[in-house]
């Protein structure tokens, strides 16, 4: 399955997984360049989503405008958390497939 670049694409770690194991090898080189295209693909929703807010934000200005830019700002905020929350998928996943232990929080520290 090719991912491809949309503003509302939803990222799981078994995606990114699918992703990595479907390129055959372990070389490094080759896995970070396909985990580079991941992000890449991953950090559209999060970009998109700014623009969106942008333009609802300045439609919202013209207060005449406001019926369409309060809903584009949600719209907005909406998929920028989905692009936030994509490029979190593809970290773990990453890291699931390389073998690298989740980090251990501890209060404010990394530990």
């Amino acid at each position: 399955m090719a991912l491809e670049r949309s503003p509302f694409l939803k990222l799981d770690r078994q995606m990114v997984l699918g992703e990595l194991k479907s390129i055959g090898s372990r070389d490094a080189d080759v896995l970070h360049v396909r985990k580079s295209q991941i992000l890449t693909i991953a950090k559209f929703p999060k970009h998109a989503g700014t623009y969106v807010m942008v333009v609802g934000a300045l439609c919202t200005a013209l207060i005449l405008l406001a019926f369409i830019g309060i809903p584009l700002l949600i719209l907005g905020w909406w998929m920028r958390r989905r692009g936030v929350q994509n490029v979190e998928a593809v970290e773990l996943g990453w890291n699931d497939f390389m073998g690298v232990p989740p980090a251990r929080v501890v209060g404010a520290v990394s530990a």
